[in-house]
C-alpha cells in the first residue's frame, strides 16, 4: 500500500471512531427534539458524568465493558428524575425547557467538578492491542467503539421502528393530543425518551473515556458537535443524525490530517454554515417531530 492511501485509510479509520460517538450524542438530542420541541443542551453534561461515572465504576474494581452500561443506567435514570422534577414542567413552553438545560449546565458542571476535582482521569485502556495492516494503525479499542456504537445505532433504529414503544413515541411526535386521545401515555413515553437521551449521552462519555484523557469541561466541546451533526442531519431526524455524523467526522478528520489541525473545529461548523445556508433546515429536514420513515 502507498503511503499516500496509507495515510488516507488512517484518517479514514480515526474518522470513523468519532464518528459514532457523534452520532450517539446527536440522536441523544434529536430524540428530545423530535417528541417535545426541546434542545437539551444539558445533554453535553450528561456525557461528562457518563464519562465520570464510567471512570469511577471502573476504578472501583469493575469491569470496563460492565462499567459503561452501569454509567448509561445510572445517566438514564438521573435524566429521567431531571424530566419529572423540571422538564414536565416546560413542555408547552419548549423556549423555557432550553432556558432549564442551560442552567443544569453550570449545575451539572460544579457537582462534577465538587466530587471528581478539576483534575485529568486518564483514559481506560480495556484493550491495548494495535493491528497494522498495510501501514494503517488500527487499536483493538477504537474497533471496539466503533462496534459498540454501530450495535447502539441499530438498537435504536429496531426499537423505533418495531417496538410498541418505538410506535407509541412516534405517535407522541406527531401529535401527542391525539396519541393521548388513543389511550397512550404520553408522559410516560416523555419521560421513557429523556431516559433514553441521557443513557446514548452516557454511553458516548463512557466510551470516551477509553479514548482520551477525560476532565469536567468535556462536555462543551462534545455538545456542540453532536448539535452541529443533529442540524447538518434535520433536528428530529434519526436517519439523518447518523449519516450527517459520518459526514462531520470525516470533514473535521480529514481536514486536520491534510490541511492544519489547528483548524479541527472551524471546518466541522463551517460545513455547518455551508449546508445550513443552502437548506436552513438541514439535509434531511424531519417532516413530523420525529422522522416519519421510520413508521
Amino acid at each position: 500500500m502507498s503511503q499516500e492511501l496509507s495515510v488516507f485509510m488512517q484518517q479514514l479509520f480515526n474518522a470513523l471512531t468519532i464518528s459514532g460517538v457523534y452520532a450517539l450524542v446527536a440522536l441523544g438530542i434529536t430524540v428530545i427534539f423530535g417528541l417535545t420541541g426541546i434542545v437539551k443542551f444539558s445533554i453535553g453534561e450528561l456525557l461528562t458524568l457518563g464519562a465520570f461515572l464510567t471512570f469511577a465504576f471502573w476504578e472501583g474494581g469493575t469491569t470496563f465493558f460492565l462499567a459503561v452500561p452501569l454509567a448509561a443506567i445510572a445517566v438514564g435514570g438521573f435524566s429521567l428524575l431531571l424530566e419529572r422534577g423540571a422538564f414536565r414542567f416546560t413542555l408547552d413552553q419548549p423556549i423555557n425547557g432550553f432556558i432549564v438545560s442551560l442552567g443544569l449546565i453550570l449545575v451539572l458542571q460544579n457537582l462534577i467538578i465538587e466530587i471528581w476535582g478539576v483534575g485529568f482521569k486518564a483514559p481506560i485502556r480495556p484493550f491495548t492491542q494495535v493491528w497494522e495492516v498495510g501501514g494503517v494503525s488500527m487499536p483493538v479499542q477504537r474497533w471496539f467503539v466503533v462496534w459498540v456504537a454501530v450495535v447502539i445505532i441499530g438498537l435504536l433504529f429496531m426499537v423505533l421502528r418495531y417496538t410498541k414503544y418505538g410506535r407509541a413515541m412516534r405517535a407522541c411526535a406527531e401529535d401527542r393530543d391525539a396519541a393521548a386521545l388513543m389511550g397512550i401515555p404520553v408522559a410516560l413515553v416523555i419521560a421513557g425518551t429523556f431516559a433514553l437521551g441521557g443513557a446514548l449521552a452516557a454511553t458516548a462519555g463512557g466510551l470516551l473515556a477509553s479514548l482520551f484523557a477525560i476532565q469536567p469541561f468535556l462536555g462543551s466541546q462534545y455538545l456542540l458537535k453532536g448539535f452541529a451533526v443533529a442540524l447538518v442531519g434535520g433536528l428530529g431526524n434519526v436517519e439523518g443524525a447518523v449519516i450527517a455524523a459520518v459526514l462531520v467526522g470525516l470533514t473535521e478528520t480529514m481536514g486536520s490530517g491534510y490541511l492544519a489541525t489547528e483548524w479541527r473545529d472551524a471546518y466541522t461548523f463551517g460545513l455547518l454554515i455551508a449546508i445550513l445556508l443552502v437548506r436552513p433546515r438541514g439535509l434531511f429536514p424531519a417532516r413530523g417531530r420525529l422522522q416519519e420513515t421510520l413508521q
